[in-house]
């Protein structure tokens, strides 16, 4: 009885004196939040965090999705930091929603965020509308964008405001998603006679969506459909004042910088 209580104080004591490991763990994603075996231990990072001998489980969400998970072991003694910048998730072993999500947007950022390129739109009463584009956008949600065209008897001019709905990649290309509203004026001048110059308000809201085949610092090309209501002014009689509102489909294709 003696030895096996001997042997017991041995083992306790090992134990006892066992150096706390630490576990460091980088996101550098703002609001992220870090889960060491369920319980909350930070935002965006912790460091030197003490912990026991054995298993740990840790855990970071990102706007309400997990994007990492994984089991560590922790010896006496040993500082672990762990870079969660792979996104795999635990139990799949594969990426999680969440750290596409995240991908998809960093990718957005490598891009750039300012476009130059060309934008068209048709729709069943109408000729082909737009010109030349130019995107722009502001943080993660908002953008703007300008469309110009002249030539010898037509000039179209127009502006939109962008909102960012998701970031996706799929089959390996950046797909992004957005809402726009905006408008313009479409304008016909007739140097003959001005009696068949026709002015356009038109405006313009609908959905769109972005992607490139060629990888991030490719050409981006673009899908648009929505619906676009005009109103036309001038001297001809049956022209002025003709209004009319219908689908369009248009398209762009832009280089980002």
């Amino acid at each position: 009885m003696q030895k096996y209580l001997a042997v017991l104080l041995v083992v306790l004591s090992v134990r006892g004196f066992a150096d706390p490991g630490k576990i460091n763990v980088i996101t550098d994603l703002p609001g992220s939040l870090i889960y060491i075996n369920g319980v909350p231990a930070g935002t965006e990072s912790v460091q030197n965090y003490e912990v026991e001998p054995g298993e740990y489980y840790i855990m970071v969400n990102y706007r309400g999705k997990k994007i990492y998970a994984k089991t560590y072991k922790i010896a006496s003694g040993e500082i672990r930091t762990i870079p969660t910048a792979h996104f795999v998730d635990f139990k799949t072993n594969v990426a999680s929603r969440g750290a596409v999500d995240v991908e998809a947007a960093r990718i957005r950022e490598t891009r750039g965020n300012f476009a130059l390129g060309a934008q068209g739109s048709l729709t069943a009463e109408t000729a082909s509308l737009g010109g030349v584009s130019l995107k722009k956008w502001f943080g993660e949600r908002f953008g703007l964008q300008a469309i110009g065209w002249l030539d010898g008897q037509r000039t179209y001019s127009g502006g939109r405001l962008l909102l960012w709905i998701a970031d996706k990649v799929v089959f390996n290309a950046p797909f992004s998603g957005y809402v726009f509203a905006g408008g313009g004026t479409d304008s016909y001048v007739d140097r003959s006679d001005s009696y068949n110059n026709i002015r356009t308000a038109v405006s313009d809201f609908g959905f769109g969506v972005e992607f490139s085949p060629l990888g991030v610092n490719g050409l981006f090309l673009g899908v648009e459909l929505g619906l676009e209501k005009r109103f036309s002014t001038g001297q001809n009689p049956e022209v002025d004042g003709y209004a009319s509102t219908g689908m369009f489909l248009g398209g762009g294709l832009h280089l980002y910088f």
